[in-house]
C-alpha cells in the first residue's frame, strides 16, 4: 500500500510537469519507479506516456505543424524498431546499464544548452533518438525538447505531444510484439491512470504561477542522481 501510495506521488509530479512543459513525464518518473517498482518500466510508463501525451495533443492541436511532426514521426519509426531489436537480446543486469546510460545521456542533451534549428535532418536525428529511449527506457523527451526548445510554448508542446503519441503508441506495439510487454503491463497501467489524471488536472491550476526553469532543473537533477546510481549498481 505505502509503495503505490508512493509510486501516485511521483505519477501526479510526473503528469503534471509534461502538461506544464510538454515533456518529462519519463524523465522524471522512470528512474525513481524503476527502484519502487520496477514492472513499471518501460511498458506500463509507456502506457502512461501515452495517456498523458494524448491529452495534450487535444489541448494544444491548433498549433500542431503538420509537416515536422511527420519527418519527426520517420525518424522516431527508425529509432523504436532499433530499440526492439535491442530489447530482444539484453538481460535484467544489461538492461538496467542501458537505462541508466541512456537517462545520462538524455540530462547531458537537456543540460547542453544549444539551440538547434527545427529542420528536416534535426529533426529526423532528434526523432530517431527519441525513439529508442523512450521505447527502451520510456524516458525520451529529451532529444526532441531540446530541439523545440527555442519554439513558442504552446507549439512545444502541441508538437512533442503528438510526436509522442504516435512514438508511445508504435513503441509499445513493437514491445508487445517482441514479448517485452504482456497483458501485466496493461494492468499495471491502469492502475496508474487516476495518478495521471489528477497530474493532468493540476497543471491547469499552476501553469500560470510556477517557475518552468525551477521545474526543468529539478527533472534533471533527479534524472540525473537516478541515472548515476543505476550505471553503478547495475551489476
Amino acid at each position: 500500500m505505502t509503495e503505490w501510495v508512493l509510486v501516485y506521488l511521483v505519477l501526479i509530479t510526473g503528469a503534471c510537469l509534461q502538461s506544464v512543459i510538454g515533456f518529462g513525464l519519463g524523465l522524471l518518473c522512470a528512474p525513481v519507479l524503476y527502484f519502487l517498482m520496477p514492472e513499471l518500466v518501460p511498458g506500463p510508463m509507456i502506457l502512461n506516456a501515452l495517456l498523458i501525451t494524448s491529452l495534450l495533443s487535444v489541448r494544444h492541436r491548433g498549433e500542431i505543424d503538420p509537416k515536422q511532426t511527420g519527418f519527426a514521426i520517420l525518424g522516431g519509426t527508425a529509432g523504436v524498431l532499433v530499440a526492439g531489436s535491442v530489447m530482444l537480446y539484453i538481460d535484467a543486469h544489461q538492461y538496467q546499464l542501458l537505462f541508466g546510460v541512456s537517462i545520462l545521456i538524455a540530462v547531458l542533451l537537456s543540460l547542453v544548452g544549444l539551440t538547434p534549428k527545427v529542420s528536416i535532418i534535426s529533426n529526423l536525428i532528434a526523432a530517431m533518438i527519441s525513439g529508442f529511449m523512450g521505447t527502451t527506457t520510456s524516458a525520451g523527451g529529451a532529444p526532441m525538447g531540446l530541439l523545440y526548445q527555442s519554439e513558442e510554448h504552446d507549439r512545444i508542446k502541441a508538437n512533442l505531444s503528438i510526436f509522442f503519441v504516435y512514438i508511445n503508441l508504435f513503441g509499445i506495439l513493437v514491445l508487445w510484439a517482441t514479448g517485452a510487454a504482456g497483458h501485466d503491463d496493461l494492468s499495471l497501467f491502469v492502475k496508474c491512470v487516476p495518478a495521471i489524471l489528477t497530474g493532468w488536472a493540476l497543471s491547469y491550476i499552476i501553469t500560470r504561477n510556477i517557475n518552468e526553469a525551477r521545474i526543468r532543473q529539478l527533472i534533471l537533477f533527479v534524472a540525473g542522481c537516478s541515472g548515476v546510481v543505476l550505471v553503478l549498481f547495475h551489476g
